[in-house]
């Protein structure tokens, strides 16, 4: 099984991603909070660039606190990580379901589905985000529909 990563894109894309739209909440907030000084308040269509490389550091740096662990937790379980060109690639000799079925076991699948490149292996029907198994503790009981919260609901 492999799996890809690319913790950073090219400068271009890295610049151009943080003014995709939709802009995340979080993304509009700080970029709005590095626009401040600007008298004209810039918009996401013509952000200065110091408030473009700022925004791209700080989703630079939240990928790389998210995947770090997960690779950590990858060499941990003897997986081989390494570093091709601008990808992170983590391989096992395990097939695709097997190596799957280890990752939900382990905690992190779910994780890693976010994170990965189309070039990884993807985890088989069964497993797929939510899919739950049987063997699941979580996942074994059907759930109770309880409808919409209301405010005396949301109260207890």
């Amino acid at each position: 099984m492999r799996l890809v990563f690319r913790p950073i894109r090219r400068a271009g894309e890295e610049l151009r991603e943080v003014t995709r739209q939709p802009m995340s909440r979080h993304m509009e907030t700080y970029v709005e909070m590095h626009s401040f000084g600007f008298p004209d308040r810039p918009t996401p269509e013509d952000l200065p660039v110091s408030v473009r490389i700022a925004a791209a550091a700080k989703e630079i740096h939240d990928r790389a606190a998210i995947l770090s662990p997960v690779l950590r937790r990858l060499e941990n379980l003897g997986w081989d990580v390494h570093i091709e060109g601008d990808q992170v690639v983590a391989s096992t000799p395990l097939d695709p379901e097997s190596g799957w079925d280890v990752l939900r076991q382990q905690g992190i699948g779910d994780q890693i589905l976010g994170l990965a490149e189309r070039a990884s292996d993807l985890p088989p029907a069964r497993l797929a985000v939510g899919g739950g198994e049987p063997e699941d503790p979580y996942f074994t009981e059907p759930v109770e529909d309880m409808g919409e919260p209301t405010t005396s609901s949301i109260s207890r």
